[in-house]
């Protein structure tokens, strides 16, 4: 079993969920790399490129839902 993340909603006593979800990111990322974050954590993979985000759909084998859309300037 793993726990995907993908976006921070709290960071310790800090409520998140008023900040642009490209912030909210990159204390996501930072989390990760600060504490060497592992399996059975996992860091959702995330793209800009529409043809990037097209070729995940193609991952139904390895059990892959949907995709997941954010506005990176908005909460």
């Amino acid at each position: 079993m793993h726990y995907v993340a993908f976006d921070p909603v709290h960071q310790g006593d800090t409520d998140l969920t008023s900040w642009p979800y490209e912030r909210r990111r990159t204390a996501l990322e930072a989390l990760f790399a600060d504490h060497r974050l592992e399996a059975p954590l996992t860091l959702c993979p995330s793209t800009t490129d529409p043809a990037v985000a097209r070729g995940w759909l193609e991952w139904t084998a390895a059990g892959l839902e949907g995709l997941r859309f954010k506005q990176r300037v908005h909460p």
